[in-house]
């Protein structure tokens, strides 16, 4: 399995001078190599390949000092990127998409240098700080919040400059775990806009809110700014800087969210969500992208995989209409939040929803539910369902 270690990194002022030419030099390149494909394709009716832009890349780095005083698998990554951007193109336009055809970058837009061969040349130790070595970069001392994997082997390296730091991303393939055999802590898990989780056995985990007011204002200052002018361009740096301090908050309040359930349960249910096309719901789409569910469902099976803990995504079709407990199915619309059945059954249409995924789940698995999953409290005489909320701080 693949794994990426984010990391920060600390880098001398001249060294972030050299690390801002080589930005422009690789959005220079990929320019170049998006120019030649489209004078190709408007000659011949064909398009350039990978390889073949892999070796004029030689011939310029023949030609051209600055570029061969630089590793050659810095700009190999480039062209790696304008030829990913022509795979997607095309995909899209044999699916019917929109199109977007492959973009001319500035050196305002360029800000990540992806290398993906020979990297295990380029990390070493000394003494006991990490370092990142590579031909016509600066040093760049790595700082990884976490041990980085002895046993793994280094597939890739990312240089990424962001608002507010410049981080170095390192892809380790490690060895494959064993999943845990058995299932004592089974738990479905439904994701949602009102609640950001319920949970199987009636755990909730609250939605997401942020806080806009400094987003506001700092996107109203911006507006009032030339366009062109060095104020707007701070002005836009300031505000780059509070969504990636947003950005940030959230994925570690991910990352400790998933740890948890991994830890609490051995076997998890998920629903596989489409949530791309769901996006296109422009009444829905600002809601279930600040829930962040596809970051979410990525994060929790990475480290499931990671744990040996079994994780199933099952078919999302009517698990809120369909009742749990006796399997009717109970038309309501987004409005209504609580389930009820004629056969008896009233609780929270989410909660609902949780148990029956865990119900496809464990289908899915091979097993069968002997028994009603769930640590749940129920009012005397009305079987209403009062499941726990579970206070997550950031």
């Amino acid at each position: 399995m693949i794994r990426t270690y984010k990391c920060r990194a600390k880098l001398s002022r001249s060294g972030h001078e050299t690390l801002s030419r080589v930005f422009q030099m690789c959005a220079d390149l990929y320019n170049a190599c998006l120019e030649e494909r489209i004078d190709c394709y408007k000659k011949t009716g064909k398009g350039r390949s990978y390889y073949d832009q892999c070796r004029a890349l030689t011939e310029v780095r023949a030609d051209d000092p600055e570029y061969e005083s630089i590793s050659v698998q810095v700009f190999r990554g480039v062209v790696g990127r304008i030829d990913k951007a022509f795979q997607s193109f095309f995909r899209r336009v044999k699916a019917k998409e929109k199109a977007g055809f492959p973009r001319w970058q500035s050196k305002y837009r360029w800000h990540t240098i992806e290398i993906n061969d020979q990297c295990w040349r380029m990390l070493k130790s000394e003494g006991d700080k990490t370092v990142l070595k590579i031909k016509g970069l600066p040093r760049i001392v790595v700082k990884p919040s976490r041990e980085l994997p002895p046993n793994g082997l280094l597939k890739a390296v990312r240089i990424t400059r962001k608002p507010l730091r410049t981080e170095v991303a390192l892809s380790y393939k490690l060895p494959d775990v064993e999943t845990v055999k058995g299932t004592t802590r089974p738990v479905g898990i439904d994701v949602g806009i009102s609640k950001r989780l319920a949970l199987s056995d009636g755990e909730k985990v609250a939605k997401r809110e942020i806080d806009r007011k400094k987003l506001v204002r700092l996107q109203r200052s911006m507006s009032r700014k030339v366009k062109g002018s060095n104020n707007r361009r701070k002005a836009a740096s300031l505000l780059a800087k509070e969504w990636q301090r947003v950005t940030d908050k959230e994925r570690n309040y991910l990352h400790r969210l998933t740890a948890e359930l991994v830890k609490m349960y051995d076997f998890i249910a998920v629903e596989k969500l489409e949530t791309k096309n769901m996006l296109r719901n422009k009444q829905l789409a600002k809601n279930i992208s600040e829930q962040a569910w596809g970051r979410f469902i990525t994060l929790l099976n990475e480290k499931a995989e990671s744990a040996g803990v079994k994780m199933v995504r099952v078919n999302p079709k009517n698990t809120s209409q369909k009742c749990s407990s006796c399997g009717a199915t109970v038309k309501k619309n987004l409005s209504v939040r609580t389930h009820k059945c004629s056969c008896g059954l009233e609780i929270d249409r989410d909660l609902n929803a949780a148990i029956n995924i865990l119900h496809r789940g464990i289908s899915i698995a091979g097993g069968n539910l002997s028994r009603m999953v769930g640590r749940m409290e129920t009012k005397q005489g009305s079987g209403l369902v009062r499941p726990r909320t579970v206070e997550v701080t950031v």
